[in-house]
C-alpha cells in the first residue's frame, strides 16, 4: 500500500477524487487524468492500486523497471515484468538471463504472490505457452511427498532444465544416486533433494560454490526454464506445420545464387584462415538449416529458442493476460503507448521479412507478437486509468472522464545545498509540508544534520504518516523524480531532484567475494599437469589397478617418451593442472632426469631476489617521514552519499583501506586491483576527495590521452557538488593552456591534475603534492617507472590496476605488498544478451540497424589489420545509413586517439576495430558489438570485449560470430564449447574468471616472471612465491619437503556408483587428498554424505589414509607400510625432527607407538595387531596425540631445524 505520507496530500485535491470516483465507473472506457509530472505519475498509480490487482503498462522497459523501483520504495510491492528479445536468427547459443527473470513473475503471479505489475507495452504483446501448460511444469516438493526420481527426472528435462554433473548455476540440474540437486531460474539458491526409496526425505539449501548444503523449512518450488514446454507430440505438430510452410514457401521462391567470396578477405588472409574459405561462399546467403530445425522438433530436440515456436506447439497460444487477471490497468502515457506498440510491429515485421530472406524464419512466425488494437480490447471488462501530462497520442482510445491535477516538476538541485535551502525556505514561508525521500536511512540522516545547520526545522520522520502544513520531514522512502501539488500545498522531493542522481540498490547476488574461481579441479583427459617432484606431463585418465588383493586409483601422467607415471589418489596434492602461457603448450619433462630439478630451483631462486626487493622497498617506505592525512570530515561523508550506486563490500573494504593508510604518517604506497567496470575509479576520487580536504594536490596519472579526457570528464563530473578544482593536461590543450595550466597548478590554483606521462615533465611543479594515482602502472615506460620508483619514498601514492590478482597469488604475497582486492563484480542491472551464431552480412546489417533505431552505437570487432580497411568499406557499403570509422593499433597514436574520442562524443554511429579496444574508453551509447572469428579469440579476451558494451541502463547485445561451415581445429572446438557455456553467467563466469586470474598473474609481475610462471605452472608459481616470502621474513628456518607414501593393503577408492563423472571424481579426490586435520576429515565426510550419500567403507578409507598422510608428513616420515602384520613408519633421511622432544612426547602420551632401531635407520613402531583397516584408524589415533607436542606448526611443510 502506498505509504501515507503521499496518499493524503492525493487525496486533498478535487482532481484525485474525481479520478478514483471515475475509476470505479470505468469498465470498458479509461478514465484518464492529465496534468501530472513523472514522480506524480508514479504516486497516483500507486495510490489507485491500493488493495487491487494492478496492471502498469509504461512505453519502455526502463520506464517499467523505474516505476516497480519506486512504487517498492514507497510501499507496493511490485514486480517488473521486461520485455524479452525475439531474435530469429539460429544461435548455437544464447544468454538466458531475461527470459528466466520473466519467468520468475509469470510463476509468482500464478503462485498468488504478486499484486502489481509494471510492464512495457512490448512484452505485453507477445505470444506465451498456455497457462495449463505453465502450471503443469511447476515442481513443489517437500519432505514426505511421494515422488518417482526418473519421473522428477523426465520432467525437468522437458521444463528445460539442463542436467549436468554439478550444478553451477541456474536452470540446471544433477541425479545422484537418491540425491537431486536443483537450481530453479526464479530462486536465488539451488537445493539438494534427498530421497529414501520413493519418498522426499529431507530440502535443503545448497551454495553452488562449495556443493555443501544446509537445512531450510521452505518447500521446494520449481518454475520450468523455458517459456516453452511442449510435449513430443507438440512438437512433432510443429514439425508438421512448419514443414508444410517451408514447401509452400520453397515454391513460391525464386532460385537465388550464394555470394561471391567475401571482398575484404586479401590473398594473405585467405591462406591464413585456411580451412575457412568453403565459409566464404555463404557469407551473405547461408545454408538453409531450417530442415535441420524442423527434424530436431520432430526427434523431440529441443535446442535453443523453443519460444519463438510457440505459434506452431500450441493451438491457443497465451498472453500475458492470461497470466494475471487484473482488476486495474493503468496506462502511462497512453499516447506513447500506442505509437510504441506499432513501432515494435513494424520493427517485428521487417525482423521477420530479412529473416526469411536469411532463410532463418518462418512465416508464422509473424503470429508471435499481437497488435496494440488487440491488447486494447483487455480493457473492456476491466477498471482503467490513462495517466499523462498532456492529452495528446491518443488515436481512438475513448476516455469515460477526464480529471486535471495539478502538479509541478521539482527543480534539479544537483547536489548543490544552496540551491535547495533557498527553495525549501521559499516553501516554508508559503506553509507547504515537504518530504524529503532519500531512499535510506543513513543518507537521509546525514541531509537532515546539513539542513539544520543552515537553520531548517527539518526532523527525521521514522514512519510515514501525513506530514502537517509547514512540517519539512526526511523520510527514508524511495522515488526517482519528486512532484509538487499545488492545491495540497505539499512537495516530496526525490533521489534525483535532491542528489542528481537516483540512489540505485543492487540485489545482491548470494556469490562470497574470493570463491568465483576455485581449486583447478577440472581435469580432462589430455589436459597437461605438473607435479612437485616430477614436473609437467599430460594426464591420460584414471586407473583403476589391484595389487595384492587390494584396490586403488591412479592418475595416469605421461612424461617425455614412453615414460609415465601413476600416482594414488591420495598424493593429488602434489599434483595441479599446468597453468601457464595462453596458446602456448609446455615442454613435457622425462622421468628421473635433472631437468625438472633444475628449472625448479631456478624459478624459487628468481622469486627470492624479486621477493627481497619487494621487501626492501615495503621496509625503506615504513621507515621514511609522510603526511599523516586528517580523519573524514562531514564533506567527506556528502561527497560519498553522492554516489549513485550501493557500494559492493570490495569497495568499502578497499575505501576503509586506503584512508587508514593515507591517515599514517608514512607514505602510502598501496596497488588497488580489479577488474574493468569493478568501480576502482570510485574508490580512487574518494581518497583523492580526502587528500583535497587536506589543502594537498593530487596527481592522477594516465597512460594515454583519450582515458585522461574520460577522466577528466568523469571525475569533473563527480566533483561537480563541490568546490574542488579540477584540471587535465594532455595534447587535447594547446601551448598556452599548458602553460596557463602548470602556473596554476604552481600557484596551487588547481587540487587536481589529470594527465599522460606529460606530469611527470620537469616543468611540473605542484606546490603541494599529497597524492598520486597511477591507472595502469605496467603500461609506462622504464624511465617514468623510475621517477614514479622516486615518488612513492615521498608522497601517497595509489595504483590501480584492471588485472584482477588472484587470491592464491594475493595470498602469498601478503607482507610485502600493500594490496587492496575488488573481486565482486558489478550487478548488472541489464544483462548483455550474448549469441553463438554463424556469420552472415544480413545479421550484421539487421543488428547496426536496431542499435542506431535506439540511438545507439555499435563495435565492431574484425581482428585482421591486414584488410581492415577493405572490411570497413565492405560495411559503408552494408550499410550505408550509418556513419562508419575504423580504429586499429597500427595506426598513428594521435590518429587512434581522434577517432576513439569521435566515437565517443557520438560522431560515428559503428566503430570498426581490432582488439584495441579492450584498455578503451567508456561508451555509454555503445551497446551492440558483432565480434567476426569470434573462434580465434581467448575466453578471457571476449569477456574482456564483451564488457564494453552494456555499461549503461539499457540492454545491450553482444553477437559473437564464426565463419559459416567452418572446418574448426580441435583448440578452436574447445574454445567454442566454452564460448557456448560463456553466455550462461553461472558456469560461464566461473571460466571466464579463471582464465582472467592467469593472465592476470602474468601481467602483474611483468613478462619475465610470466616466463618463469612459464616453467613450472601457475600453482607451484604461487606455492614457491608463499615459501620464500616466509623464508626471507624469518617464518621458517629449514624447509623440509616430504612426499610421505602410505602403502596399507586396503580398497581405497572412489566407486563408479558412488560418484558419477571423472571431473566430478577429479574434484572430490582433491577434496580428500586436502585432508590434514580430523577437522578436516569430519567436514569432508559430511560434505560427501550431504552430495552423495551413504559413503562406502573404500571411500572412507581413502580419507583414512590421507588423514594418517598428512600427519605423518608433519613428522617428516616418508613411508608407512605393514610388516609383520604392525604398522611401521620411516623417517625420511633428511629429517629435522627433534628426537628428545619426540621421546618426550611419545612417553607422555602413553601411546602405543614404539621407537625401534632398524637396518635403514629409526623407525616408529605401531604396536598393536589387527586388521589393515583397523589398524589404520589406531595410527591416526596414535599420531594425534604426538604431532602438536613435537611440531607446533599447522603447515605440514614447514619445520623448525632444532640445535640437539
Amino acid at each position: 500500500m502506498i505509504a501515507e505520507v503521499l496518499l493524503a496530500p492525493l487525496r486533498a485535491t478535487k482532481g484525485f477524487l474525481a479520478l478514483e470516483e471515475a475509476v470505479e465507473r470505468s469498465v470498458g472506457k479509461p478514465a484518464a487524468a492529465f496534468g501530472l509530472v513523472e514522480g506524480a505519475r508514479v504516486a497516483v498509480a500507486g495510490a489507485l492500486s491500493r488493495g487491487r490487482r494492478t496492471l502498469i503498462v509504461a512505453p519502455s522497459d526502463q520506464a517499467a523497471m523505474r516505476t516497480a523501483e519506486d512504487l517498492t520504495r514507497c510501499g507496493v510491492a511490485a514486480a517488473h515484468f521486461p520485455a524479452r528479445e525475439t531474435a530469429l536468427f539460429r544461435a548455437d547459443a544464447e544468454s538466458r538471463e531475461l527470459i528466466h527473470r520473466r519467468i520468475a513473475v509469470l510463476g509468482d503471479l500464478l503462485q498468488g504472490k504478486v499484486q502489481v505489475v509494471c510492464a512495457p507495452i512490448e512484452a505485453l504483446l507477445l505470444q506465451l505457452m498456455p497457462v495449463a501448460e505453465f502450471r503443469e511444469a511447476i515442481l513443489t516438493l517437500q519432505p514426505g511427498d511421494e515422488a518417482d526420481l526418473s519421473d522428477l527426472t523426465r520432467r525437468l528435462a522437458a521444463a528445460g532444465y539442463a542436467r549436468e554433473e554439478a550444478v553451477e548455476g541456474r536452470g540446471q540440474f544433477a541425479v545422484r544416486g537418491g540425491i537431486l540437486d536443483v537450481y530453479p531460474v526464479q530462486a536465488m539458491t539451488a537445493y539438494r533433494v534427498e530421497f529414501f526409496g520413493d519418498e522426499v526425505d529431507s530440502v535443503r539449501e545448497m551454495d553452488v560454490l562449495t556443493q555443501r548444503s544446509t537445512p531450510t523449512d521452505a518447500p521446494l518450488l520449481v518454475y520450468p526454464a523455458t517459456e516453452a514446454c511442449a510435449s513430443p507430440a507438440q512438437m512433432r505438430r510443429a514439425a508438421d506445420l512448419l514443414e508444410g510452410e517451408l514447401s509452400a514457401l520453397r515454391a513460391r521462391a525464386p532460385k537465388k545464387r550464394a555470394a561471391d567470396d567475401a571482398p575484404w578477405l586479401s590473398g594473405e588472409d585467405e591462406e591464413e584462415a585456411g580451412a575457412a574459405r568453403p565459409a566464404r561462399k555463404a557469407a551473405l546467403l547461408p545454408e538453409d538449416r531450417r530442415p535441420e530445425r524442423i527434424e530436431a522438433l520432430r526427434q523431440g530436440r529441443r535446442g535453443e529458442a523453443l519460444e519463438n515456436f510457440v505459434p506452431y506447439l500450441y493451438e491457443k497460444p497465451a498472453y500475458f493476460s492470461d497470466y494475471f487477471d487484473p482488476e486495474l490497468v493503468v496506462l502511462e502515457e497512453a499516447g506513447r503507448l500506442r505509437e510504441r506498440a506499432q513501432n515494435v510491429g513494424l520493427e517485428f515485421y521487417e525482423q521477420v521479412k530479412n529473416a526469411l530472406e536469411r532463410q532463418e524464419a518462418f512465416p508464422g512466425q509473424q503470429k508471435l507478437l499481437d497488435t496494440w488494437d488487440n491488447f486494447v480490447r483487455i480493457l473492456e471488462k476491466r477498471r482503467s486509468a490513462v495517466l499523462g501530462h498532456m492529452q495528446v497520442g491518443l488515436g481512438d482510445l475513448r476516455l469515460s472522464a477526464i480529471c486535471n491535477i495539478e502538479t509541478r516538476q521539482i527543480p534539479d538541485f544537483q547536489g548543490q545545498n544552496a540551491l535547495l535551502v533557498e527553495e525549501l525556505n521559499a516553501y516554508r514561508q508559503k506553509g507547504t509540508a515537504v518530504a524529503l525521500l532519500t531512499g535510506g536511512r543513513a543518507r537521509g540522516e546525514r541531509l537532515r544534520d546539513s539542513l539544520r545547520e543552515r537553520d531548517l526545522p527539518v526532523t527525521f520522520a521514522e514512519g510515514t504518516a501525513p506530514l502537517a502544513p509547514g512540517e519539512m520531514a526526511v523520510i527514508p522512502l524511495g522515488l526517482s523524480r519528486g512532484f509538487a501539488l499545488p492545491e495540497a500545498n505539499f512537495a516530496a522531493l526525490g533521489d534525483a531532484d535532491l542528489f542528481g542522481t537516483t540512489r540505485q540498490r543492487a540485489a545482491r547476488r548470494r556469490r562470497k567475494a574470493g570463491e568465483a574461481i576455485r581449486a583447478f579441479t577440472d581435469l580432462k583427459v589430455g589436459d597437461y599437469v605438473v607435479h612437485e617432484s616430477h614436473g609437467i606431463g599430460v594426464y591420460t585418465g584414471i586407473a583403476r589397478m589391484t595389487m595384492q588383493g587390494k584396490t586403488r586409483d591412479y592418475l595416469h601422467i605421461q612424461y617425455q617418451g614412453t615414460d609415465a607415471l601413476y600416482v594414488p589418489t591420495d598424493q593429488l596434492d602434489r599434483v595441479q593442472k599446468y597453468i601457464g602461457m595462453e596458446n602456448k603448450p609446455p615442454r613435457l619433462n622425462k622421468l628421473g632426469g635433472t631437468e625438472w630439478a633444475r628449472s625448479k630451483a631456478r624459478v624459487k631462486g628468481e622469486i627470492l631476489k624479486m621477493a627481497d626487493e619487494l621487501i626492501r622497498l615495503y621496509a625503506s617506505r615504513q621507515a621514511a617521514p609522510g603526511f599523516a592525512f586528517s580523519p573524514d570530515t562531514p564533506w567527506q561523508r556528502d561527497f560519498e552519499d553522492d554516489f549513485p550506486y550501493e557500494e559492493t563490500p570490495d569497495q568499502l573494504q578497499c575505501i576503509t583501506e586506503i584512508k587508514q593508510d593515507m591517515q599514517q604518517p608514512h607514505p602510502m604506497d598501496r596497488l588497488l586491483c580489479g577488474d574493468v567496470g569493478y568501480g576502482k575509479t570510485e574508490v580512487a576520487v574518494r581518497a583523492a576527495f580526502k587528500a583535497v580536504m587536506d589543502g594537498k594536490q593530487v596527481a592522477f596519472l594516465v597512460p594515454t590521452t583519450v582515458l585522461a579526457q574520460q577522466h577528466f570528464q568523469s571525475v569533473r563530473k563527480r566533483f561537480s557538488h563541490f568546490p574542488v578544482r579540477i584540471e587535465m593536461l594532455s595534447r587535447f590543450r594547446t601551448a598556452q593552456e599548458q602553460k596557463q595550466i602548470l602556473q596554476k597548478l604552481k600557484d596551487g590554483q588547481i587540487d587536481i591534475l589529470i594527465g599522460t606521462h606529460r606530469l611527470l615533465g620537469k616543468d611540473v611543479q605542484f606546490r603541494d603534492l599529497g597524492l598520486v594515482i597511477i591507472d595502469e602502472e605496467q603500461r609506462f615506460g622504464v624511465a617514468h617507472k623510475e621517477k614514479l620508483k622516486q615518488l612513492k619514498t615521498q608522497v601517497d601514492v595509489l595504483t590501480l590496476s584492471a588485472t584482477p590478482i588472484p587470491r592464491t597469488l594475493h595470498m602469498s604475497m601478503v607482507g610485502i605488498r600493500d594490496m587492496s582486492l575488488l573481486e565482486t563484480p558489478p550487478e548488472e542491472r541489464y544483462p548483455v544478451q550474448t549469441y553463438v551464431l554463424e556469420y552472415s552480412d544480413a545479421l550484421v546489417r539487421d543488428a547496426i540497424l536496431r542499435e542506431l533505431a535506439r540511438k545507439g552505437q555499435v563495435y565492431l570487432l574484425y581482428n585482421r589489420v591486414r584488410s581492415i580497411e577493405r572490411f570497413y568499406d565492405h560495411i559503408c557499403r552494408l550499410v550505408p545509413e550509418a556513419r562508419v570509422a575504423v580504429g586499429h593499433g597500427q595506426m598513428r597514436e594521435t590518429s587512434l586517439e581522434d577517432v576513439m574520442l569521435d566515437f565517443y562524443e557520438g560522431k560515428f554511429d559503428v566503430l570498426v576495430c581490432s582488439t584495441i579496444i579492450e584498455s578503451g574508453l567508456d561508451v555509454p551509447a555503445a551497446n551492440t558489438m558483432i565480434v567476426c572469428d569470434a573462434d580465434r579469440f581467448g575466453l578471457s579476451q571476449l569477456y574482456q570485449l564483451r564488457g564494453r558494451v552494456g555499461r549503461s541502463n539499457r540492454l545491450a547485445y553482444c553477437y559473437l560470430t564464426v565463419p559459416p561451415n567452418k572446418v574448426l581445429t580441435e583448440v578452436a572446438e574447445k574454445r567454442l564449447s566454452a564460448i557456448r557455456e560463456f553466455t550462461e553467467f553461472g558456469s560461464g563466469f566461473k571460466i571466464a574468471m579463471r582464465d582472467l586470474e592467469i593472465r592476470g598473474a602474468g601481467n602483474l609481475l611483468g613478462s619475465q616472471q610470466h616466463g618463469q610462471m612459464a616453467d613450472v605452472g601457475y600453482d607451484l608459481y604461487c606455492k614457491l612465491m608463499e615459501e620464500a616470502v616466509n623464508e626471507l621474513r624469518g617464518q621458517a628456518g629449514l624447509q623440509v619437503d616430504v612426499e610421505t607414501k602410505v602403502e596399507l593393503p586396503v580398497d581405497a577408492y572412489l566407486p563408479q556408483e558412488f560418484v558419477q563423472g571423472e571431473a566430478l571424481r577429479m574434484e572430490v579426490y582433491k577434496r580428500i587428498a586436502e585432508i590434514e586435520t580430523r577437522a578436516d576429515f569430519s567436514d569432508v565426510l559430511d560434505e560427501m554424505i550431504d552430495r552423495f550419500g551413504d559413503v562406502p567403507p573404500e571411500a572412507e578409507h581413502l580419507m583414512w589414509i590421507a588423514l594418517l598422510k598428512a600427519l605423518s608428513a608433519r613428522l617428516q616420515i616418508e613411508r608407512v607400510f605393514l610388516r609383520g602384520g604392525k604398522v611401521v613408519f620411516r623417517f625420511s633421511p633428511s629429517a629435522t625432527i627433534d628426537g628428545a622432544k619426540l621421546v618426550f612426547a611419545l612417553n607422555k602420551a602413553k601411546s602405543d607407538l614404539v621407537l625401534q632401531r632398524s637396518g635403514t635407520g629409526t623407525v616408529l613402531l605401531l604396536n598393536r595387531a589387527g586388521e589393515p583397516e583397523q589398524l589404520m584408524e589406531l595410527a591416526v589415533d596414535a599420531l594425534e596425540k604426538v604431532v602438536p607436542a613435537v611440531v607446533g606448526e599447522t603447515n605440514p611443510n614447514v619445520q623448525r631445524k632444532v640445535t640437539e
